[in-house]
């Protein structure tokens, strides 16, 4: 959690600083109240090791609002969680530095608009989550792509935490974008 934060942090002050420049006052007002209240929810949920689905898509929500006051147009985000999904206990920050993934390294270096779909879904006991984008996909397909600090931390956390009753497979498409699954066993 720690390692992604202050690079987020640095490039929303950057972007507040630019709309204070603009003199795009209100802008820069809602943002900083957007980053406001990620932080405290941040802080809220420091020792929590774990919250239902919902708690972390309400996150997620103002964590996408703040990367979309960055990307103006170019990013649309889509979520797409089935009702009962919703319930689920799940790690805290578990969708975030897949989501930031997404954005950085599938819609940024796009020269126009890119998209990031979330979703969630219980099938068979099991809670399935994905996160996908349009982005360039990984490499030519020939080779595995390493793995970054998000991807690997995420990894790690799954198997320390459900062992062998987790998943997270990765596919990708060169010129189609990347998808990440994460298959946990579902828990109320």
């Amino acid at each position: 959690r720690e390692q992604l934060r202050p690079h987020f942090l640095f490039n929303t002050l950057n972007t507040i600083s630019v709309l204070v420049r603009e003199q795009r006052n209100d802008e820069a007002v809602t943002l900083i109240a957007r980053l406001s209240s990620l932080l405290r929810m941040s802080l809220e949920n420091t020792r929590v090791q774990e919250v239902t689905l919902r708690q972390e898509m309400q996150f997620l929500e103002r964590y996408v609002d703040i990367q979309k006051a960055r990307f103006s147009d170019r990013l649309q985000v889509e979520f797409a969680i089935e009702p009962a999904a919703m319930e689920a206990r799940i790690p805290n920050l578990l969708l975030q530095p897949l989501v930031e993934n997404a954005i950085l390294h599938g819609v940024a270096p796009k020269s126009g608009p890119g998209r990031v779909e979330v979703r969630g879904r219980v099938e068979a006991g099991q809670l399935f989550l994905e996160v996908c984008d349009d982005g360039p996909g990984l490499g030519d397909g020939s080779q595995r792509a390493k793995e970054g600090v998000g991807l690997t931390n995420t990894r790690e956390r799954l198997a320390k935490i459900y062992g062998a009753h987790s998943q997270l497979p990765l596919r990708s498409a060169p010129g189609r974008g990347v998808a990440v699954q994460i298959v946990l066993p579902f828990n109320r």
